[in-house]
């Protein structure tokens, strides 16, 4: 069985594993801060180091806040695009607030000042590393800004020193940059292989559709956001009609082949990335459609009857002579305070009326207030 992975899932994770270490980058940041600070106190103008102190401790906390907001609200205000352009922006503003070190303190120290002062550049640098794995790029932008001044004020010298620690800080970066794509390559090996495991135990093994826990965390989920848009949701039952009649006439391998060619048919019905189909035991499937009215979930499950009646599958003991469904659905606009079950019973009972009036037909509740 091929695990199918969304890379939807994958990103998400990167970015909740940038902001899960925002609050540790704050501190080093912090403290690296604090440390350059206090040694160059006596030799700096405190108001010029006050200043830049304020800066490290204002752009960290901008980055810190924001990751905090993300957190709070996973699904966000922003699409993700946004979300990525602002953690661009964050990290390149935190590492120029390094970088610029190298233009305002850099001309002014003398020779071990300015030794501790690359050292110190350097290891803020090889610091915010392992924050970053996940997302090598936003790293890259991050080494550069607070490197690359340094840099260029060494090659702007005219001392063959200058040249020389020029060179080291562009090998130390080569380095870096090199050691965040192997880590970012190790992580996103084990962010495939979970979403991997996590795929294949949400799928049904013999029809390949979503199995029964997939519904209930789904349905959960579609649920409560249905509830907060006050946005209406719809399920449907779905039964094979005298599938153990079918079973015994042909034999339990057919059965399952006739399993499989059904959850095809409904699969193919869906059309739109939110909705889900799920086997929900037996020969019972169960859909689940998020912002749809009543009358259009209704024709939706009348499109699943006749795709299914279409494949022409054979069955002497139906009345139709053929494979046929019937389908119970109900739509409610949810709310926290109810209980999601119901809308479930409320298909159920529409499903009961379909196979009394006949089978091979649709029943349908509509807008319900429960």
């Amino acid at each position: 069985m091929l695990a199918v992975i969304n890379p939807h899932n994958v990103s998400a994770q990167q970015l909740a594993q940038l902001h899960r270490y925002a609050g540790i980058g704050f501190l080093a940041n912090l403290t690296n801060a604090l440390i350059l600070t206090l040694f160059l106190w006596s030799i700096i103008d405190h108001m010029h180091l006050l200043l830049w102190l304020a800066a490290v401790l204002v752009a960290s906390g901008a980055r810190l806040a924001h990751a905090h907001a993300h957190r709070r609200n996973v699904r966000g205000v922003a699409a993700g695009g946004n979300q990525s352009l602002m953690m661009l922006s964050l990290t390149a503003i935190n590492g120029l607030v390094w970088g610029c070190t190298a233009l305002f303190l850099y001309p002014a120290l003398a020779e071990p000042y300015q030794l501790f002062l690359i050292f110190m550049l350097s290891i803020t640098s090889a610091g915010a590393l392992p924050l970053y794995i996940a997302a090598p790029a936003t790293y890259l932008l991050y080494l550069s800004c607070v490197l690359v001044p340094m840099i260029l004020m060494l090659l702007l010298g005219s001392d063959s020193v200058d040249y020389l620690m020029a060179l080291m800080l562009v090998i130390f970066s080569g380095t870096l940059a090199i050691t965040a794509w192997t880590m970012h390559h190790g992580l996103m090996e084990s962010l495939h292989k979970y979403f991997g495991y996590q795929s294949l135990a949400s799928v049904d093994g013999l029809t390949q559709l979503a199995n029964r826990r997939t519904f209930d965390e789904t349905f959960r989920d579609e649920w409560n956001r249905a509830a907060r848009a006050s946005l209406p949701l719809s399920v449907i039952l779905i039964d094979i009609d005298n599938f153990k009649k079918y079973n015994d006439h042909y034999g339990h391998q057919e059965g399952d082949a006739c399993l499989r060619q059904v959850a095809h048919a409904l699969a193919r019905c869906m059309r739109r990335s939110g909705d889900l189909v799920a086997r929900y035991g037996g020969e019972e499937f169960v859909v689940v459609l998020y912002q749809m009215t009543g009358d259009e979930a209704a024709r939706y499950a009348e499109q699943m009857r006749a795709a299914v009646a279409g494949l022409g599958l054979v069955h002497e003991r139906n009345e139709t002579g053929h494979v046929t469904i019937s389908l119970g659905g109900a739509t409610c606009i949810p709310h926290s305070r109810d209980n999601p079950e119901d809308l479930v019973r409320a298909a159920d009972d529409a499903l009961y009326r379909a196979k009394e009036a006949g089978r091979d037909q649709v029943c349908w509740k509509s807008i319900l207030t429960i």
